[in-house]
């Protein structure tokens, strides 16, 4: 399955519905933004890469807190590092749904920031 994820898998088909955290509070679409923002940043980390630090998601939490609203309560994706050649590294985030076809008991829906 994580191979798919690799090999570039996973668009959305057209029409197909978003996951729960494009309608989600602005809050915790922040909060998510920055969370894969900063696995993204510690896996550039690991692959030798500079990375801007953790203001973001320390911001996103604030936010989250001053709303009432609970970390566990926004849906994140599920975040992979993914090897590559040479020995470096990269990540793909994504949220797993039902495949409504049936082809499949899962379908991947890659990921997209919401923020700017």
């Amino acid at each position: 399955m994580l191979a798919a994820c690799a090999a570039g898998g996973g668009q959305r088909p057209a029409g197909a519905p978003s996951p729960a955290a494009d309608s989600a509070p602005p809050a915790c679409r922040e909060y998510v933004a920055a969370w894969v923002a900063r696995f993204r940043d510690n896996v550039a980390h690991l692959d030798g890469r500079e990375v801007a630090g953790t203001r973001r998601l320390h911001e996103a939490r604030a936010r989250l807190a001053h709303d009432g609203i609970a970390e566990t309560a926004c849906e994140r994706p599920y975040c992979i590092i993914r090897p590559l050649g040479d020995g470096r590294l990269d990540s793909w985030c994504g949220y797993r749904a039902p495949d409504p076809s049936g082809a499949e008991l899962y379908r991947w829906i890659p990921y997209r920031d919401p923020t700017p």
